[in-house]
């Protein structure tokens, strides 16, 4: 740790909704309106912290949990 060089992020887990809908979503994190369009994935974080995936994004960086 400290050194420059290759790392790689830990899996954290977030709950997904997939959206059938255009939609805006206050993001409390950063104050700012989420703008998702239809088949984009709905990301929470953590309690008020939301992220958005387009499909394409989401189906190569995320893998059902269990």
């Amino acid at each position: 740790m400290g050194q420059n060089g290759p790392y790689q992020a830990r899996p954290i887990p977030v709950l997904a909704k997939r959206i059938e809908h255009a939609f805006s979503i206050a993001r409390c994190a950063g104050g700012d309106r989420l703008q998702g369009q239809t088949g984009d994935w709905l990301l929470q974080y953590a309690p008020g912290d939301f992220g958005l995936a387009a499909q394409s994004r989401f189906a190569q960086v995320y893998r059902k949990a269990g």
